[in-house]
């Protein structure tokens, strides 16, 4: 089988994503790529940079393209300035690859030199526009910016850098674009969606889920695996670990590791895991709850309402539902579905039932039961007030004039929105089972808040 060069890969690897990936870059677009913990991702986007994968899915067309891998993990600094001159940085290397002309290299190398000086960091994104528009003026390549590990900076990027992205996207229309690699969704990982909707609208409408190997990707990384160790594993072995792992890569390399190690009781070994439990609780976390309950019922055997009909194809789109190895459950892994069932056994059932009760004599929150001691004492004025008006929006005013009376002026502008959201935010890690999907303190936006009311 031919293999790219430095993977070692075969071209078929991930055919199934990268396929509709170099598709959509075909035709001019961006897209998104969204994995569950440890399914891959890096390892994918380095495999879109192979010479010989390009070759295999845009044939001619590959001299006009210059993927650039950026990997946010190697920032400076987590900032707007960090961001562009890593990608500076990132593109004068992948041209330096490409081997065009010195008289070129010198002059974008000067521009990234340039971009470090402190005083000129403001103007950095300036920089990398001119080099953007020398690769694809002068040299006639179309960018590819293959920006991987986003989430972090997502959070906490300033909103004029989604902009400002998207800007240089629209400078360059069909000869620029960007493929980006996050663990959530987007509009998963700010609060406000109106910060990234320039960016996030450029994107996600092409998000694709890389989500377990495919049967056939699985034996391959399976055999590399045993190449590298000496230490092939009988038939019996092997099929009972994929039964388990499901072909995700990291529950496959833990199980490699134990069934070389034990090969008789692996599977009891590897349930317990603390490893494996790592493994799953990261697939676990990276689910919205609507997705995790329907994973409950799933798992449970229970059926799934009508409403959750597209959560459930959702999930199957991650490769968490069905797949080769889905035998006694609908779940991808035996694993997995294993550890649903040990540790999340009580969250069956909706959120229906579930409440926020608060005690004013005792100053004291409670959320399905359970007392909220560490709450400060804006926190509890908060969902104290916001609970007094269950089911009403609390506008950005009213919650203002009520926390923060010393601070307000004559005109009501006294207390910034900012200041507002770092409070909501601390209150909601407290309460909410998932902070990023609020189920009780729901933001209508550029208005205010409200308590659901049950």
């Amino acid at each position: 089988m031919k293999s790219s060069k430095k993977l070692n890969l075969p071209l078929t690897f991930r055919a199934e994503i990268v396929q509709p990936i170099l598709e959509a870059v075909a035709a001019g677009n961006s897209c998104a790529v969204v994995g569950i913990g440890s399914v891959g991702k890096s390892n994918l986007l380095r495999f879109l940079q192979e010479e010989a994968v390009q070759q295999h899915y845009l044939g001619e067309a590959v001299p006009d393209y210059l993927f650039v891998y950026v990997d946010v993990n190697k920032i400076l600094k987590p900032s707007l300035w960090g961001l562009f001159e890593l990608t500076l940085h990132q593109l004068l290397m992948a041209l330096t690859d490409r081997g065009v002309e010195q008289k070129l290299l010198d002059t974008i190398d000067l521009l990234h030199q340039k971009s470090t000086v402190p005083r000129i960091q403001p103007i950095v994104l300036r920089y990398l526009d001119r080099a953007i528009r020398m690769t694809s003026h002068q040299l006639g390549l179309i960018p590819v910016f293959l920006i991987d590990e986003f989430d972090e900076l997502c959070r906490t990027m300033p909103p004029q850098g989604f902009a400002a992205l998207r800007a240089l996207r629209d400078e360059y229309k069909y000869r620029l674009m960007y493929v980006v690699a996050t663990r959530l969704e987007l509009r998963r990982l700010r609060e406000d969606a109106l910060d990234i909707e320039p960016f996030e609208e450029l994107v996600s409408p092409r998000t694709f889920y890389p989500g377990p190997y495919s049967q056939a990707d699985a034996e391959f990384m399976l055999k590399r695996l045993e190449a590298r160790h000496g230490q092939p594993l009988p038939k019996k072995v092997t099929k009972a670990m994929l039964e388990a792992t499901g072909g995700h890569p990291g529950l496959l390399r833990e199980g490699y590791d134990l069934a070389r190690q034990r090969p008789d009781d692996f599977l009891t070994v590897l349930e317990n895991s603390p490893h494996v439990q790592d493994e799953c609780q990261r697939i676990w976390l990276s689910l919205s709850s609507a997705e995790q309950q329907a994973m409950l019922l799933l798992t449970n055997g229970e059926a799934v309402p009508a409403e959750q009909t597209e959560v459930v194809a959702r999930l199957r789109r991650k490769g968490l539902v069905d797949g080769p190895w889905a035998a006694s459950s609908p779940v991808f892994s035996r694993l997995f579905a294993a550890y649903i069932q040990q540790v999340h056994p009580q969250q069956i059932r909706s959120e229906v039932g579930k409440h926020i009760h608060v005690d004013r004599k005792r100053n004291i929150i409670s959320v399905n039961g359970l007392e909220m001691r560490k709450l400060t004492r804006l926190e509890y004025r908060l969902m104290a007030y916001l609970e007094e008006r269950r089911g009403e929006l609390c506008t950005y005013d009213e919650l203002a004039q009520q926390l923060y009376p010393d601070d307000m002026s004559l005109d009501g502008n006294g207390v910034s929105d900012t200041r507002l959201h770092s409070l909501v935010k601390r209150l909601r890690r407290q309460i909410e089972p998932n902070p990023r999907e609020p189920r009780y303190i729901v933001t209508v936006r550029g208005r205010g808040l409200y308590l659901v009311d049950q």
